[in-house]
């Protein structure tokens, strides 16, 4: 039930991250047009794009990586080693990752609360309220450590998990 939540979730954050793309390239489109046509910008675009929408695209999808098992990793020594072993490397490496996803998630909290309390804002071409995007670090930080957790349960527990990416049939031939 917990690998099933935390899919669900991951999956959750990619759409709406995903949604976020969109809207971005929508206002941005939206903004080169009333700017060449009607010579009037969006007002704050950039400030709005750079603080909301990039902000979320980035770090909403980090669990949705995990889920498909294609964050960065270098394996040189890894595949070296008899298959017991490597999954208990494995094991330890999840392990590790989440106590710095753990980490990651603790700080940005503190830094978003702390920015929440300050009703904190940004001055450019527009005064904008930022505290709502820093929500997004720890959200996209946590549900991250919830899918490592999740895979390390999985590569600790069945003996048939896989850590590699899935590979797309019209790709393997």
């Amino acid at each position: 039930m917990f690998l099933r939540w935390t899919r669900r979730l991951a999956i959750g954050l990619a759409v709406v991250a995903i949604m976020s793309l969109f809207l971005m390239m929508l206002q941005t489109v939206i903004d080169v047009l009333a700017s060449n046509l009607a010579g009037r910008p969006i007002p704050g675009n950039l400030e709005i794009i750079s603080v909301y929408h990039m902000v979320l695209v980035v770090f909403l999808p980090l669990a949705f990586v995990e889920l498909k098992k294609e964050p960065i990793a270098v394996d040189l020594v890894y595949r070296m080693l008899p298959e017991a072993a490597q999954r208990w490397v494995l094991v330890a490496s999840y392990l590790v990752t989440a106590a710095f996803f753990g980490l990651l998630t603790w700080q940005t909290g503190a830094d978003a609360l702390r920015s929440f309390r300050m009703h904190e804002m940004i001055m450019g071409a527009v005064f904008l309220t930022i505290w709502p995007a820093k929500l997004a670090l720890p959200v996209g930080f946590a549900a991250a450590l919830l899918m490592v957790v999740a895979n390390a349960w999985q590569a600790a527990t069945d003996p048939g998990f896989n850590p590699s990416p899935d590979v797309p049939e019209d790709i393997e031939s």
